[in-house]
């Protein structure tokens, strides 16, 4: 195990045996599930309708179960990927990619994170069951599709942002359809923004692997694409909160946080790799953010 690694928290936290498996889970960085969990706080929270302990009974659930199902599409990632991981400097300390774990275990581990999955999902609705079923083809495609889709993030995106409609459903639908899809595609431009910044680190050895990524994809107009993205992301939200009567405050807190995400991107970011992985992290800061802010819209009248 790279050395690295031992002075996150986590790792002092829990005994040696078990590092592998937290490697394995990305147990260790918890921004993964943050980011899955994210969609789903954020339509829950822009409900007005309905008990609040409901809301934030259905909050512990998606928070569980983001942590839950994000460390099992993990595993499957690092199953699909084990031999590219191997020939990828930023993966190559993977747990299946450097052996630290068998291929049985990690099924097995796998496996009980399923049942734990499907034990949550049934805490759910009918409706939140079957679109909860329904996105898991995506979620087996987006480790693939880097061989033969030209944008593999748009995959990435569509998956991880599912969650706004399984949470829509399971607090009765009391916001509508119309603000659900504008907030699902806003969200998708952020999904497609992070993740295009992440797959930088990797540019290099996708060309020589001859691997597709949104990265390679934008080429040289990569900056303009990603300013556009943030863009139409914000202003998706913004329309988003318009359709629900959200407060002027929302607004305020709405563009104050879309200039420091453009600031981030063009003066701290600035296309260097290198910085491409603190960029993914700030991103659990704008999650927050957004959801204060839709907290502060949707509840404050002013």
């Amino acid at each position: 195990m790279n050395n690295n690694y031992k002075n996150n928290l986590i790792f002092k936290l829990f005994p040696p045996f078990t590092h592998p498996y937290i490697l394995l889970v990305r147990l260790d960085k918890p921004i993964g599930f943050l980011l899955l969990f994210y969609p789903i706080s954020f339509i829950l929270a822009s409900s007005t309708n309905g008990s609040s302990n409901n809301i934030l009974i259905l909050f512990i659930i998606f928070f569980i179960g983001s942590m839950v199902m994000r460390s099992a599409g993990c595993i499957v990632n690092d199953f699909i990927d084990k031999d590219i991981d191997r020939k990828v400097s930023r993966t190559q300390n993977r747990a299946l990619a450097s052996s630290q774990i068998s291929l049985k275990n990690s099924l097995i581990l796998l496996f009980f994170l399923l049942i734990i999955g499907l034990i949550i999902l049934l805490q759910l609705n009918y409706e939140a069951i079957v679109l909860g079923l329904v996105i898991t083809p995506l979620i087996i495609l987006y480790p693939l599709a880097k061989r033969f889709f030209f944008l593999p993030q748009l995959i990435l995106a569509l998956t991880y942002n599912w969650g706004c409609f399984i949470g829509w459903v399971a607090m009765g639908s009391n916001v509508p359809f119309s603000s659900v899809l504008i907030l699902y595609v806003s969200l998708i431009f952020w999904t497609l923004t992070y993740d295009t910044i992440y797959a930088t680190q990797d540019e290099k050895e996708d060309k020589e692997l001859k691997l597709y990524s949104s990265t390679l994809f934008f080429g040289a107009g990569r900056m303009i694409i990603l300013n556009l993205m943030i863009s139409f992301k914000y202003f998706l939200l913004a329309f988003f909160g318009s359709g629900l009567n959200f407060s002027f405050l929302y607004y305020v807190l709405l563009t104050t946080i879309f200039l420091i995400n453009i600031i981030d991107l063009n003066f701290m970011w600035k296309n260097i790799p290198e910085k491409a992985g603190s960029y993914f992290s700030r991103n659990n800061y704008y999650g927050i953010s957004i959801l204060f802010s839709i907290i502060i819209g949707s509840h404050l009248n002013v």
